[in-house]
């Protein structure tokens, strides 16, 4: 089977016997990652794939070998996708950022950065739940799941010791939640197309996010997608994309290096055809531009450069946080493809097809609470707008004119929903 179509499980060391093969049979998954011999030697008789874990071991994102034959990458050193708590407050109370919104990990930015380093490769992210006596609630597994597959990756699913131990003694809270993962398996699995889409927003994230770079890079990546800045990841150490600079209004400059001469003239000629340059206070003096203006962010001088403009630091950007809340600021939110209203706790991945016609925004829920009052409002006029959620049919949803603005309100929902957008 095509190493695109393999959909991987970490077979549980407690599931001793062949005959549990059971559990997934009629199931999306169709790969296990599985060192016992007897349960193996079945399972390939079934018709599964089988990956012995230790060849298929998770590597943290600097040491995946991208030029390797095609083959899943497979990326360790992760988190579990979640909303973390305060250990020091009491119970239940989430740790919050400094706007004071909840602070949540993710690692959708790891995805989005390794799928430009892949360049088509499948990605499957490892990542397990801590040992705890407790087993982890129906909700933890939806948001993992959903974290990675609105990301454009597979998680490799794994069970906590907890549940491999309840589904194996019959236990029917355990099976019960084991039915609701493969149920979000498949639905993810029967929209796949999602995954192939470029994830689109109006501003560049330009790095080589590694060496000197790669902490305060990818530490840009990771904060601007907590206060959902839709952006696109450029690789310096590639050449200039075409297609993806035609359609930014923005790209920032991260590194404190200077580009190579394609970057630069590919940089410039965004300018002058209208696009804006964010550059490091070190970079910005080799980009000319003229009537230079202090800038509505602190910080900052506008400079013009053709139809565009060069906004220049006038400081050291030393904290990527207030970087990537700066970026957004002068992109303006304007910009973003959509505006989501009542969203908190909720991470957006908006993406679009190779033709453009059409788009799918993938919201993931990081609180166990039902998202309700969630209302969207798209920048460009579709035609249609259809409601994709696990366990009930696509529907089709109706505008609703506010303030002479088309919105599009979302019924409650928990975890996960989409809105799959087309012209």
């Amino acid at each position: 089977m095509p190493s695109e179509n393999l959909v991987p499980f970490r077979w549980p060391s407690e599931w001793k016997s062949a005959a549990q093969l059971s559990l997934v049979a009629a199931t999306p998954i169709n790969c296990l990652l599985c060192d016992n011999p007897a349960v193996a030697a079945a399972a390939r008789q079934a018709g599964l794939t089988v990956i012995d874990p230790k060849t298929a071991a998770p590597a943290p994102l600097a040491d995946v070998k991208w030029d390797a034959p095609p083959a899943p990458r497979v990326i360790g050193g992760l988190v579990w996708p979640s909303v973390r708590m305060s250990p020091s407050a009491r119970r239940d109370t989430a740790q919050a950022g400094p706007t004071g919104a909840p602070w949540i990990d993710s690692n959708a930015w790891v995805a989005h950065l390794a799928r430009v380093r892949a360049k088509g490769s499948p990605l499957w992210l490892s990542f397990e739940a801590e040992q705890k006596k407790s087993m982890l609630d129906t909700a933890a597994y939806l948001t993992a799941l959903a974290d990675s597959a609105a990301a454009g990756a597979r998680w490799i699913v794994s069970l906590d010791p907890s549940l491999q131990h309840g589904i194996a003694t019959g236990n029917s809270a355990a099976l019960q939640t084991w039915g609701v993962i493969i149920r979000m398996l498949q639905f993810f699995e029967d929209n796949r197309r999602w995954a192939a889409w470029e994830p689109w927003g109006a501003l560049g994230v330009l790095s080589t996010f590694k060496g000197d770079h790669e902490f305060f890079g990818q530490e840009v990546l990771n904060l601007s997608a907590r206060r959902n800045l839709h952006y696109r990841v450029l690789d310096r150490t590639a050449p200039p994309p075409a297609r993806p600079l035609e359609h930014l209004r923005a790209i920032l400059y991260v590194d404190a290096e200077a580009p190579t001469p394609q970057w630069k003239t590919a940089l410039t000629e965004f300018a002058q055809q209208g696009g804006q340059l964010i550059l490091p206070q070190l970079i910005a003096a080799q980009f000319p531009g003229a009537a230079a203006a202090p800038a509505a962010v602190a910080g900052y001088q506008l400079r013009s450069c053709g139809r565009g403009r060069i906004a220049a630091a006038t400081r050291d950007w030393d904290d990527p946080y207030f970087l990537a809340q700066d970026a957004h600021s002068l992109v303006s939110r304007m910009n973003d493809p959509v505006r989501i209203f009542n969203a908190r706790s909720l991470w957006e991945h908006y993406s679009e097809s190779p033709d453009t016609r059409t788009a799918v925004l993938q919201l993931v829920g990081f609180s166990s609470r039902p998202f309700d009052s969630v209302s969207i409002r798209a920048t460009r006029p579709w035609k249609s707008a259809t409601l994709h959620m696990a366990g009930s049919p696509p529907t089709r949803l109706s505008t609703v004119t506010v303030d002479g603005k088309v919105e599009y309100h979302l019924p409650d929902f928990s975890n996960f929903s989409a809105l799959e957008f087309n012209s």
